[in-house]
């Protein structure tokens, strides 16, 4: 009989040993998480534009920075929905480029303006 708790203690810490090894696999294909900082870094300061700012598409005057506006908005909802999927270093590199794009349609369209935008990354 003591064989058979000794048997179910076995498998109870192999399975313990086994958990993180396997849950963690996913992690595994990126080799830093420098990438994923970066995407949701600019995922965050265009949502700051698009989402948090008194300058709407409704309340501009020019059109065009108003459709610019809209763009960068459409940006902003296209990062997030890429974020929540991503899981590879590509992933991530891909989302931040498309934030990007929408910090870019942000910028010109605040340009257009007059007013001060954001800082856009310098490209290498």
């Amino acid at each position: 009989m003591t064989w058979v708790w000794i048997a179910l203690a076995v498998l109870l810490v192999a399975a313990g040993a086994l958990t993180p090894v396997l849950t963690g696999r996913r992690r595994r294909a990126l080799r830093s998480n420098d990438e994923e900082v970066a995407a949701r870094s600019r995922y965050h300061q265009l949502g700051h534009y698009v989402e948090d700012t008194v300058v709407t598409p409704d309340q501009v005057d020019d059109e065009q920075a108003a459709a610019l506006l809209r763009t960068a908005r459409e940006r902003w909802l296209t990062t997030g929905a890429l974020l929540a999927r991503a899981g590879t270093e590509a992933d991530f590199t891909h989302a931040e480029e498309v934030a990007v794009q929408g910090l870019t349609s942000v910028a010109d369209a605040y340009a257009r303006l007059g007013r001060p935008g954001p800082r856009l990354p310098k490209k290498p």
